[in-house]
């Protein structure tokens, strides 16, 4: 699983509106040899945004497990509890109110 996180994570950094192969995207990360646009691209922009989306990945599957813990029933999930049907409410007012 930490495998397929990390592989998943650099193919991240090297996938987007310009294409790095993955050896550049390492040599940014290590501080090898690869083009200062490539260095600027995958440090300053693509790596905060993966960094950002695997720490809120694991904060969504920590309270998942907050919240199976808490009610002690494996299958309580956000539908059984209704909190899905508040956010949808949630949702609504934020159409309806046009922020």
């Amino acid at each position: 699983m930490i495998t397929l996180t990390v592989g998943l994570f650099l193919l991240d950094l090297a996938v987007g509106a310009v294409n790095i192969p993955i050896r550049d995207v390492w040599a940014a990360l290590t501080g090898g040899n690869c083009s200062r646009a490539t260095e600027k691209i995958v440090l300053n922009i693509r790596l905060i945004k993966a960094i950002v989306a695997l720490l809120a990945g694991a904060a969504l599957s920590v309270s998942g497990l907050q919240m199976q813990t808490l009610f002690r029933n494996p299958l309580a999930g956000p539908y059984v509890l209704g909190i899905s049907s508040g956010a949808s409410l949630g949702v609504a007012l934020v159409v309806l109110a046009g922020i």
